[in-house]
């Protein structure tokens, strides 16, 4: 009887898909503290750059420039893996999804909406051989996952195409909670 419970359980489980409707919370802040691009492909892409900056005394901004070699068009996939700071080192922290790039702007996952704001970045999809420039993007909060435990965080964005990793995005953030009075 277990067994079978069980299996009904786990069934259930693996059929639902990622609802994104279900990342939304008020119960932290996430504050950037910096951002990197540490590689990038050179045979997919020109240039990749990512510009952290002090945009007022609590937020960092982020002024991203990129140029593809190839049209990715809404192929894009992104992979997000989040590290949580624990015992002097960035550990494994269950936070783990992908999605292609377009749905996860459809879907305003993080505040990706912020992305169409200021720059020349149009949305999807992705041509090639033209610059690309996302400017003054700070992440939504409220649109992501909720009960994340307060701490230090790394989170690693990987753009895929085919197969191939096209760049690296490390952003390290601090999940922090309002006092209580």
């Amino acid at each position: 009887m277990n067994v079978f419970v069980l299996s009904v359980f786990i069934a259930t489980v693996l059929s639902q898909a990622l609802d994104f409707n279900k990342f939304r919370q008020y119960d932290y802040q996430l504050i950037i503290e910096r951002a990197s691009i540490p590689h990038y492909d050179k045979r997919y892409m020109n240039y990749a750059k990512l510009t952290p900056f002090k945009c007022n005394r609590t937020n960092v901004a982020l002024n991203r420039m990129a140029s593809f070699k190839v049209n990715v068009g809404i192929d894009l996939v992104i992979m997000v893996q989040a590290y949580r700071f624990a015992s002097n080192e960035y550990r494994s922290f269950p936070l783990r999804f992908q999605d292609k790039m377009c749905n996860l702007l459809k879907e305003n996952i993080g505040g990706m909406q912020k992305l169409l704001n200021c720059g020349s970045f149009s949305g999807c999809p992705v041509v090639s051989n033209t610059n690309i420039t996302v400017c003054n993007f700070i992440p939504d909060a409220s649109m992501l996952p909720p009960f994340i435990p307060s701490g230090n965080y790394r989170l690693n964005l990987q753009a895929l195409f085919s197969n191939n990793e096209l760049f690296l995005t490390e952003v390290y953030g601090k999940v922090t909670r309002p006092e209580v009075k």
